[in-house]
């Protein structure tokens, strides 16, 4: 099997998404901060992000996961999907983020990588659209539910 034959597997990526996962639970599991770069194709904000932010965003996007960010982290119960809440540019506007796990190209811990998946570059997920949206409850959750109690957080939704 050559290598492109390789990164096109359905199985490798399987593997290859199943061990993402596993990391990012290890790392939430242990509040260890971290950061991931993933195809911003595969990745919906809710609220949507004012356009003066995403005209700044790469396709390859690098996300820090720490503080706030870190606590409201979850992968989802499948393992597809890993969710967040951020608060992005000057104004720190917030949003809900959810990335595809088989989109993600690297985990960093400070600034060395400790998972490279290659199955996730864009070429090879051309036959993996998007296909979820965060508008069900069960995107939502204890976390978010949390933030949402806060009338301080509800303009953020309206």
């Amino acid at each position: 099997m050559q290598i492109e034959d390789l990164l096109q597997d359905d199985d490798f990526s399987d593997i290859m998404m199943a061990h993402c996962a596993d990391i990012l639970d290890f790392l939430l599991e242990t509040e260890e901060s971290f950061s991931i770069v993933c195809d911003l194709a595969a990745v919906e904000f809710k609220p949507q992000l004012p356009t003066e932010i995403t005209n700044g965003l790469k396709p390859m996007t690098l996300f820090e996961i720490s503080g706030y960010t870190l606590e409201s982290a979850e992968v989802s119960e499948g393992g597809d999907f890993l969710y967040f809440e951020a608060a992005f540019g000057p104004r720190n506007f917030e949003s809900s983020v959810l990335v595809q796990i088989d989109a993600i190209l690297q985990i960093l811990v400070e600034t060395t990588p400790i998972f490279v998946n290659l199955t996730a570059l864009p070429q090879n997920r051309a036959k993996k659209p998007f296909r979820v949206s965060m508008t069900g409850d069960e995107n939502i959750d204890r976390s978010m539910q949390s933030f949402l109690d806060d009338p301080e957080n509800k303009k953020f939704f309206e």
